[in-house]
């Protein structure tokens, strides 16, 4: 029995220590995200449901993608998008760079 109130309290510090992480990486409307399903397959299934764009891959699970709509990223989750964050940004402009071009350096 006395297990049970150990895990109920490491689970609530657990997620305190997360929380600040889930809000600075929470997509906003507009923005750029990246969506993670099973497969890539499964990801692309979940933007085109929720009337995304699908900007580039992420490795093997995920997409970039992107839609002008509102609640977009509640809609990915609707769709059965596994996790869903705040993707590549570009600076105060809100466009991205493509991940698979460097950055060019000032001279």
């Amino acid at each position: 029995m006395a297990l049970r109130p150990r895990v109920g309290l490491l689970a609530l510090a657990i997620g305190a220590l997360l929380a600040p992480i889930g809000v600075v990486l929470a997509p906003r409307d507009g923005a750029i995200v990246v969506v993670l399903a099973s497969s890539s397959a499964a990801a692309a299934e979940a933007v085109s449901r929720a009337d995304g764009v699908i900007l580039a891959a992420v490795g093997r699970f995920g997409l970039l993608a992107r839609s002008a709509a509102p609640g977009f990223s509640t809609r990915l989750y609707q769709s059965g998008a596994a996790l869903v964050f705040a993707g590549l940004g570009g600076g105060c402009s809100g466009l991205a760079r493509d991940p698979l071009i460097p950055a060019r350096r000032s001279p």
